[in-house]
């Protein structure tokens, strides 16, 4: 999970929201996304750092 502050440190995209009794997951390792629809952790506070977040990754945050 990405702590919302580390440009770049974020891999992947989950396709459904998640908990703890989850076995398996859909997730995008690749493509663009809004970064209106992305659930974003509270300490991803403003746009540039959503936007930094996949920084030298295959997903883009537009």
């Amino acid at each position: 999970m990405w702590d919302g502050t580390t440009d770049g440190a974020a891999v992947g995209i989950l396709a459904v929201a998640a908990d703890q009794t989850s076995t398996t997951l859909t997730f995008y390792k690749s493509g663009s996304f809004r970064y209106e629809d992305v659930f974003w952790p509270e300490a991803a506070s403003d746009e540039t750092k959503k936007r930094t977040a996949f920084a030298g990754t295959a997903i883009s945050i537009v």
